[in-house]
């Protein structure tokens, strides 16, 4: 799509501000994808953590020290308007340190989760599902108290989203045997507490039934970004500019265009490679300043659209 990656998003202009989105690996495209339907002038980074990925078996200082390396390598290379955690367990664990680094906005899922579900509600009986890190941090659970809480953590999902098999019958057979629990608590609706897992709706309205509601945070967490930049910088709409975006993973560019062209509803032709943490705050340090404030400073792999 692009000719140079410095320019994929700034087109340039040192000057252009850009919305930073990062996630573990493929969920926070629902996000970024909810994002551009509502803010289609801005500019965006997406980034991919595919190396690293998934976050929800994690220990938590790991995820905290991956969150902050990618934080310090976007507040590096980009001028940055916002940032989006768009992954759940880096959001239940790593947000307040995360804006206690930041230079800019932090925004993460919870709290549009939650406004969510608060409102879809009928019963006051709600379920989450989510990581091991995201269940095991409690954080729904306190910020759900008014509700009759089911959560139950779902290790080994995020793995098949990440791999595009959706339709791998050793999902289904995961899913039946994880959902007893919200199935026993009856509950009238289920927030997806992990930005992989609306891409398995179709699979948890199979295995729950269409009596249930099923919650993400996208539509909600870009609300609260328009919201957010309309009270700090109020940016003119202008429907004849379309923003663009620039992506960005940290393990293998075929992989990451071979699913993720499946997942998002947009144009995703290229995609660069980086590499973040130690290795990328010493090429950080020593980059050329010509680079500063515009883009990457080393070099990227560029895929073209036609990789397979």
């Amino acid at each position: 799509m692009f000719e140079q990656a410095s320019s994929d998003v700034t087109g340039g202009d040192s000057a252009t501000e850009v919305i930073a989105v990062f996630d573990s690996g493929f969920g926070g495209l629902n996000i970024l994808e909810a994002l551009r339907d509502l803010l289609p002038f801005e500019h965006f980074i997406y980034l991919g953590d595919s190396k690293r990925s998934p976050y929800g078996d994690r220990d938590p200082s790991d995820v905290t020290q991956f969150s902050l390396e990618i934080l310090r390598y976007l507040q590096a290379n980009y001028r940055l308007k916002l940032v989006v955690v768009a992954c759940n367990t880096a959001s239940a664990i790593a947000l307040e340190r995360l804006k206690a680094e930041s230079e800019v906005p932090i925004v993460g899922v919870i709290d549009a989760a939650v406004r969510a579900i608060s409102r879809a509600t009928q019963n006051s009986r709600v379920g989450v599902v989510g990581t091991v890190a995201t269940i095991g941090s409690g954080v729904y659970q306190r910020r759900l108290a008014g509700q009759a809480v089911t959560a139950v953590a779902c290790p080994g999902v995020v793995e098949y989203v990440e791999a595009g098999a959706l339709d791998d019958p050793r999902l289904m057979e995961l899913l039946q045997s994880l959902m007893g629990p919200i199935k026993e608590a009856e509950v009238d609706t289920l927030l997806l507490a992990c930005t992989h897992y609306p891409y398995l709706g179709a699979q948890f309205r199979e295995v729950l039934g269409e009596g249930v509601v099923l919650i993400s945070s996208g539509e909600e967490t870009a609300f609260e970004v328009r919201e957010l930049l309309v009270d700090t910088e109020p940016t003119e709409n202008n429907p004849e500019i379309r923003g663009k975006v620039e992506f960005l993973c940290t393990g293998s560019v075929v992989d990451f265009l071979e699913v993720g062209r499946r997942l998002f509803h947009g144009d995703l032709e290229s995609v660069h490679h980086i590499e973040v943490g130690a290795q990328e705050t010493t090429m950080v340090e020593q980059g050329a300043s010509s680079w500063s404030q515009v883009g990457p400073r080393e070099e990227k792999e560029r895929v073209s659209g036609q990789a397979s």
